[in-house]
């Protein structure tokens, strides 16, 4: 009778290993060994293959590396991924060969496919078929970079999501043509803005126009999971876009402060002209419709006049405020479904400004932890004129959040439908474990900086490439006039009705009522409000912060100093 049931995968393989050392010279292994194979038979050839897959047929070596080559899949899967749209190269990653593990493909089709075990992997006919649907997984489209969790429980729930495909979005043609006008929204309004006010600083998001779709995935998943807010922190790349199609400020309210006029800027987001703020730094806020569809969830995107990543803690203490209930006395119960942090980073900020490991650093502790921050690597592969090579020393942006044990998945900007799987399982993960995920969106920078300077002086090479590449949408476009989804001339047309909406709303703007263009309101007088309280209601107020419970006996010393902060 056979004993190899008990063992499984390389387990398996291993004991064979050892069985086939005992054959050829019994001294070679243990005496606890040797005993334990005096009575074992492995299953010979015709004998139905068990749950440990390995059989007398085929070499036992090469079920071991079939299994290790099965496992370097899901670890440096990631490293050859095809993750920038402009083409360069992955590192890739020489575990992911199967040579590397001893073992050939006529190897791997002699093994039966449950030598890789996975929900990704039943029903194929060998292991070189099942092989080669990791790969599909793994190295293909989304890199999923797990490694550094480190909890069991999370590693298993994570490697279950991806090879199960639970995430994975799968389109129908409506809901394809629907993502080809979300994509369309988003370059319309920035080419709109390019060829309008050349030269103005807007900070645009061409090259990463995905970042619309995954929010607008992220926004609606949460709202059906029971989020009852969602705040949003960004600097300027980008933030205008998310501004009118995550949050729904009117394009004429933006198009009023191009104009420099301030005074029109009606809609839910105004700072009425009298801040003097720029506006890709002012914040906005919506109670619904992020894409058309009614979400039962506030939106803020929290101001930041600051630099960069500074409101990284802003974010998080609003977040921790409104989760901590304090309708009753004594402490707040804290309920992390009343509210979700998103943070969008830069990719040469997130490694480059130490607030960011600082505030990553607070997301486990309980005074500061907000159930989890879906943060997401705005990743345009250059930090304002500088080459990656020169400014972080890291693969990844976003391997930072790896000491801190986040989840990570890198995903071509260009790839829509990755990029949406990817938001799915960020909340996913979010709302099962209450942590932190990091999405790197890799995209380019269409323009220089600020729209304002010439990149081609700094990057001569890669702005080369950006001047002949298409953008998201007429990927997307040509992906859907490929499979007959859309006709040819349907995504042209899409296009140019965005800019005469656009265009219409610009002169309605200096030909409707109200002030002229370049006119700034009248700031209003200064309001002087009464702030004093009563001596007595201040006494009363002293009187119990100060009141110690009952049966509390303090320190002795700390006794008397409490006394005389008492009686100030």
């Amino acid at each position: 009778m056979s004993d190899l049931n008990a063992f499984f995968g390389p387990n398996a393989g291993y004991v064979l290993e050892q069985y086939d050392r005992y054959l050829q010279d019994p001294n070679s292994v243990d005496a606890e060994t040797r005993a334990f194979f005096e009575h074992f038979s492995p299953p010979g050839p015709g004998t139905a293959p068990t749950a440990a897959v390995a059989t007398a047929p085929f070499s036992v070596g090469a079920v071991v590396g079939a299994t290790s080559l099965a496992q370097a899949i899901r670890e440096f899967g990631h490293l050859a991924v095809q993750l920038d749209p402009l083409g360069s190269p992955p590192v890739g990653a020489p575990e992911l060969a199967a040579a590397f593990h001893g073992v050939s493909d006529a190897d791997l089709r002699a093994i039966p496919a449950s030598a890789v075990p996975s929900e990704a992997t039943d029903g194929a006919g060998n292991a070189a078929e099942a092989i080669d649907r990791l790969r599909a997984i793994y190295a293909r489209g989304i890199g999923y970079d797990f490694d550094q969790v480190q909890i069991a429980d999370e590693r298993a729930w994570l490697r279950h999501a991806v090879e199960s495909g639970a995430f994975d979005v799968r389109l129908d043609p409506d809901e394809q043509r629907r993502l080809l006008q979300r994509l369309t929204d988003v370059e319309g309004f920035e080419k709109f803005l390019h060829q309008t006010y050349l030269g103005q600083k807007r900070f645009s998001i061409e090259g990463t126009d995905t970042l619309v779709p995954i929010l607008d995935e992220i926004v609606r998943e949460a709202s059906t999971d029971g989020i009852g807010e969602i705040v949003l922190g960004m600097s300027h790349r980008g933030r205008l876009n998310v501004m009118a199609h995550v949050l729904g400020k009117p394009y004429s309210a933006i198009l009023a402060a191009f104009e420099g006029n301030k005074g029109k800027a009606a809609g839910n987001v105004s700072d009425g002209g009298l801040t003097g703020d720029v506006k890709y730094h002012l914040g906005a806020r919506l109670a619904e419709t992020s894409d058309g569809q009614l979400v039962e969830v506030p939106l803020v995107l929290a101001p930041n006049p600051s630099h960069l990543e500074f409101v990284d803690p802003v974010v998080e203490g609003m977040v921790r405020a409104t989760q901590d209930d304090r309708t009753q006395s004594g402490p707040p119960p804290h309920d992390v479904m009343r509210s979700l942090a998103i943070q969008l980073h830069g990719d040469a900020a997130f490694p480059g400004q130490g607030i960011v490991a600082e505030t990553l650093n607070l997301s486990g502790l309980p005074g500061y932890a907000t159930g989890g921050t879906i943060h997401i690597i705005v990743n345009n592969q250059v930090g304002f004129t500088t080459d990656v090579r020169d400014s972080r020393s890291t693969l990844y942006a976003g391997d930072l959040a790896k000491g801190f044990e986040i989840p990570v998945v890198h995903v071509n900007a260009d790839d829509v439908v990755s990029c949406i799987s990817a938001a799915r399982l960020a909340i996913a993960y979010r709302l099962r474990f209450g942590k932190d995920f990091l999405i790197d969106l890799v995209g380019y920078r269409r323009w220089g900086h600020n729209e304002g300077d010439e990149p081609s002086f700094t990057q001569p090479a890669m702005y080369a490439l950006i001047n002949r590449h298409p953008t998201a949408r007429q990927v997307w476009a040509d992906q859907l006039v490929a499979a007959g989804v859309v006709p040819a001339d349907e995504p042209a047309k899409l296009l140019q009705a965005r800019l005469d909406r656009l265009a219409a709303i610009r002169r309605s703007l200096s030909e409707g009522p109200g002030s002229p263009p370049n006119h700034e309101p009248t700031p209003q007088p200064r309001r002087d409000v009464d702030t004093a309280v009563p001596i007595e209601r201040l006494r009363e107020y002293q009187a119990a912060i100060h009141a110690l419970g009952d049966g509390f006996q303090p320190n002795a010393k700390l006794a008397r100093q409490w006394e005389r902060r008492r009686t100030v």
